[in-house]
């Protein structure tokens, strides 16, 4: 063999092991966490029931998409009950946390006049993950019947506490600035806003590791957002330097993002991190994970999950 074929081959080795053994910026990393949102659509106990009926083969497809995301730690919203969440998942791998909200008054179900289940938000927690504790937020339900609560969990990993709040918060008020509308779901909103707000600038005060996921009902990202800006800045500086995000205790991860569901391209669901895990959080990881099948009729929920990684 020449010296320059020999010299080219050896190089080329070189490029391919070091291709194979790249690291999938796909794939989560082994040491890492990834951290899931998913509305996952009146999932019920019996899925025969609610607005949302499933067959025995969209279970199973559920069981698989849930297990092809790789989570280490999931907020769901519109929950009817741990017996639902057991459909999905093996208790015997995952701590499954329900709010404690009071049953609301059913509904009848519109397009097939079934009776409503409840909705509420939930979390599953991989074991062996620490579940350090479990906070019930009835404040944002309390407002007015049929609301979410906010459920916050904290998770031992690494050594440090992640405080991690799922919130599911009134629909309906999708306007750039809240406080300016009439309608009574933007009332609403206005009255969960200050209560997500204060705990964002407690944990933020208290230099805490938080994340806050969920379904905001509310479209972030969109520019002049009247909520993102309320919820970024402390103290009222979103009137005084809206643009000026050095100053934000947080970050939106899907900023940049188009929602998955084909009629709608602007994200309600958000995964916001604190500045304190931003070198924790793992660039370009945040992705929303398709269906295989994204009719929007067929779609296994009206809400693909959403995902970061943290290393």
């Amino acid at each position: 063999m020449n010296h320059t074929f020999k010299v080219s081959a050896l190089a080329l080795c070189a490029l391919l092991t070091s291709a194979c053994n790249a690291t999938n910026p796909n794939e989560k990393q082994d040491t890492g966490l990834r951290v899931v949102t998913w509305n996952i659509e009146h999932l019920a106990a019996d899925n025969s029931k609610g607005c949302k009926p499933r067959t025995e083969q969209e279970i199973s497809a559920l069981q698989q998409y849930a297990k092809s995301l790789d989570a280490d730690v999931i907020a769901f919203q519109e929950v009817g009950s741990i017996q639902a969440l057991e459909t999905v998942f093996d208790k015997s791998q995952w701590q499954l946390i329900l709010s404690d909200r009071k049953d609301s008054p059913s509904y009848t179900c519109r397009g097939n006049g079934l009776t409503s289940t409840q909705q509420k938000v939930a979390f599953a927690v991989k074991k062996p993950l620490n579940v350090e504790k479990v906070v019930h937020h009835k404040q944002f339900s309390d407002i007015q019947m049929g609301l979410r609560s906010g459920l916050e969990v904290q998770i031992g990993y690494q050594g440090k506490t992640i405080d991690l709040l799922n919130v599911h918060l009134k629909s309906g008020c999708f306007v750039d600035d809240y406080r300016r509308s009439d309608k009574k779901s933007c009332k609403l909103l206005a009255k969960q806003v200050p209560l997500l707000d204060n705990w964002v600038e407690t944990k933020s005060a208290e230099q805490a590791n938080f994340i806050v996921l969920g379904d905001f009902n509310h479209r972030l990202t969109a520019p002049y957002n009247r909520v993102s800006r309320d919820l970024y800045y402390p103290n009222g500086l979103a009137d005084k330097a809206p643009n000026d995000l050095s100053k934000a205790t947080f970050f939106n991860a899907n900023q940049m993002l188009t929602g998955c569901h084909p009629y709608y391209p602007a994200p309600i669901d958000h995964i916001l991190v604190s500045n304190t895990l931003k070198q924790k959080y793992v660039q370009g990881s945040v992705k929303f994970h398709y269906f295989d099948n994204m009719k929007p009729k067929e779609m296994l929920s009206d809400h693909c999950a959403l995902s970061i990684d943290l290393n």
